[in-house]
């Protein structure tokens, strides 16, 4: 008996296991999502950048205010070097990670508090947030399975 009494003190208890086990899932369905954002908005925050920027080189370099062949060349070659460059885009896509990963970790805010709370909290505080992540785990499901709360702006006379 003694033998399985150790064994206890160094296994964690089962409660301990399910909320953290909870807490970290939570957590990586935040991360998930947030990092699938955060690569959708980059991309899209770059190409925007990228398109104005080339908009503002196209039209300068289409512009002349004499008829200067020098002019002209410098304004032609400073088109063909904003196209041609990388480091811009670079950072823009930097950006825009940044800005995407946070918008979905606010749109989560429920989910990460209560998962934080699940993994860093004490046992009554990690029981009470694996509890809340269950509640709203389920709220969830129903609310996306079948659309419970979703404005039905499809307005068919019958």
């Amino acid at each position: 008996m003694a033998i399985l009494t150790r064994i206890r003190n160094v296994l964690p208890s089962a409660t301990t296991v399910l909320t953290k086990g909870a807490g970290l899932a939570a957590l990586g369905m935040v991360a998930y999502d947030s990092n699938y954002l955060g690569k959708v908005q980059s991309d899209l925050y770059a190409s925007s950048k990228d398109a104005k920027s080339s908009v503002y080189y196209l039209n300068n370099s289409m512009h002349l205010g004499n008829m200067s062949k020098f002019q002209s060349k410098i304004k032609d070659m400073s088109y063909s070097t904003e196209l041609d460059q990388t480091w811009k885009r670079f950072f823009n896509e930097g950006i825009g990670y940044v800005k995407g990963f946070t918008s979905m970790l606010v749109n989560h805010a429920v989910p990460l508090g209560l998962g934080l709370g699940a993994l860093l909290g004490g046992k009554k505080t990690s029981i009470a947030s694996a509890c809340g992540i269950g509640v709203y785990g389920i709220y969830s499901f129903i609310k996306n399975f079948f659309g419970i709360g979703i404005p039905n702006n499809l307005k068919i006379d019958q």
